[in-house]
């Protein structure tokens, strides 16, 4: 019987092509229908491929009657419901390296564009003008590179770089260390001590909340003389008006720049410098890109649907509902886990343990839906694409991070609980957590501390000497920055050894808890302090 695929949004003819010879295949192509048509097409669909302009959202998937499979002709997946195709037992795919050669070569012309003055050059010889001294430029040879963020477009970008005579360095504190070893890369710790190492910076990580103006004036202004910098990645992660100011300093010699912080551009005086090299988004605009893409969108699609294959899938897996029900606190918990491990992390991590206690853990499946969950929690703010339960371990593998599952038994205190064993290279950490009654997550020891705290919200995590007047100290410098404590836990290791507190704030802005962890770390007795997002 013929299976039916809708295509919701324009791709290219080659994919159409290869579609037409499917013989068992019936393919709807009509892109652009208004929301109305498009419910109707995907009533009888049982594979979808779509592109931006469609929202696969819970009313498009509740329309569709046999749909087993979305899969998305690019990388983001934001325009998905993955939540709600999860629950129809839909499974989701995109294409994670369809552009990635793509946007790895862009930032290399990129970059020989800015070291050579070609943009400038091209005007003046078109102006009529001859002008060779004036463009006098320098060669990559004997240069350094400097790659923050070594996913898949880092990794081409380097291997790119080092055939033109350039010496690579990276910064990706989620990449294990004998994985960069294998890649051939120096891994630098410190994002200022890159900087000042480099001849070229660039940039190849997602937008999120901790990498926006990643690239800002504390880094720039450790900035080798003549530096560089690069961002074909997203708008933002370069703070533009630091980047000016280190320009026109004279610090850093230019900038190419293919993303903004707004698109089109609004900061002029950045984009008109004549040290600036610009392009409007064009990292994953080449027509091999396009149809690379549209071909392996529609491959997988062939594969799934003829021989059940999954390649890229990046929604989670079907859990039965009443078990889905017990485990989804728990997942919860594991993501928040997974998270504060990410934000105390030191150094580049090597090995993730996840251990089990209770019987809710009992089967496998269970393990591996809270494990990918705990890892979702850690490489998500760091990964270009969704991290979940199909894809989690294959994506740790590729940062060289070992994963491993212990089942514990029972835990003395608790009838469920989940410990996260991490070691990178400063050392060891552990965090553990639980369920209090139905959803309540709390974070229940951190090393050999024990204690019972919320897990949610911003959070100032602290220790110190344990003496009497710390708790009045460490509250005394809260409330010089108007912040309120919603709820504090406390724990030691032993009476007048160390203590550590728990406190949970009032939703402060983020931006002033990194001066509550400066002024706290400046208080006698206090050992260390950090400020966290939980959830």
């Amino acid at each position: 019987m013929s299976k039916v695929l809708f295509i919701a949004d324009k791709i290219s003819e080659d994919a159409l092509e290869f579609l037409s010879g499917c013989p068992d295949l019936k393919v709807d192509n009509r892109p652009g229908l208004p929301v109305s048509e498009k419910l109707e097409a995907v009533r009888a669909a049982d594979a979808l491929i779509v592109r931006s302009a469609t929202q696969v959202d819970s009313e498009l998937l509740e329309a569709a009657e046999s749909l087993s499979l979305v899969v998305r002709a690019g990388v983001g997946v934001d325009n998905i419901d993955l939540d709600a195709a999860t629950r129809k037992g839909v499974v989701v795919q995109n294409v994670p390296e369809g552009n990635t050669r793509s946007a790895a070569e862009h930032t290399i012309a990129m970059m020989l564009a800015l070291s050579r003055n070609i943009p400038e050059a091209h005007r003046s010889v078109k102006s009529g003008e001859w002008e060779r001294s004036r463009f006098v430029g320098v060669e990559f040879q004997g240069k350094t590179l400097g790659v923050i963020g070594f996913g898949k477009i880092g990794r081409h970008v380097a291997h790119m770089g080092s055939g033109l005579g350039l010496e690579i360095l990276a910064f990706d504190p989620f990449l294990a260390p004998h994985m960069a070893e294998e890649l051939g890369v120096e891994l630098v710790a410190d994002l200022g001590d890159l900087a000042s190492r480099c001849d070229y910076l660039t940039v190849h990580v997602p937008k999120t909340e901790g990498t926006s103006a990643l690239i800002g004036a504390d880094v720039l202004s450790r900035a080798r003389e003549g530096l560089r910098v690069v961002n074909c990645a997203r708008g933002g992660i370069v703070d533009e008006a630091a980047l000016l100011e280190a320009i026109e300093s004279g610090r850093v010699a230019g900038a190419a720049l293919d993303v903004f912080e707004q698109e089109p551009p609004t900061n002029r005086d950045l984009v008109d410098h004549p040290a600036v090299v610009v392009t409007p988004h064009l990292g994953a605009s080449t027509r091999e890109a396009q149809v690379n893409v549209a071909v392996s969108a529609a491959q997988l699609v062939v594969d799934y649907l003829q021989q059940g294959k999954l390649h890229s899938p990046v929604n989670a897996v079907f859990l039965e509902p009443d078990l889905r029900e017990r485990l989804d606190p728990y997942g919860e918990l594991g993501r928040r886990l997974g998270r504060l491990h990410a934000q105390f992390l030191e150094g580049n991590p090597k090995r993730i343990i996840v251990k089990y206690f209770g019987d809710i853990f009992d089967e496998p499946q269970s393990r591996n839906f809270v494990t990918a969950k705990v890892l979702a929690g850690f490489l998500g703010d760091r990964c270009s694409q969704p991290v979940n339960q199909v894809n989690a371990r294959s994506l740790a593998r590729d940062q060289g991070l070992a994963v491993e599952e212990a089942s514990e038994g029972r835990s003395r205190y608790f009838a469920n609980m989940i410990r996260v064993e991490l070691t990178d290279s400063s050392g060891e950490r552990n965090l553990g957590g639980s369920i209090r009654g139905r959803k309540g997550i709390r974070l229940v020891s951190l090393d050999n501390y024990h204690f019972d705290a919320v897990l949610e919200g911003q959070m100032v995590i602290s220790a110190n000497e344990d003496r009497p007047g710390m708790i009045g100290t460490i509250g005394q410098v809260l409330s010089s920055h108007e912040m309120n404590i919603s709820s504090m836990s406390l724990g030691r290791d032993r009476s007048g050894g160390t203590a550590l507190s728990v406190i949970n704030l009032d939703a402060p802005e983020l931006e002033k808890l990194a001066a509550v962890a400066e002024d706290l770390m400046q208080e006698q007795g206090i050992l260390w302090a950090r400020c966290l997002q939980a959830d």
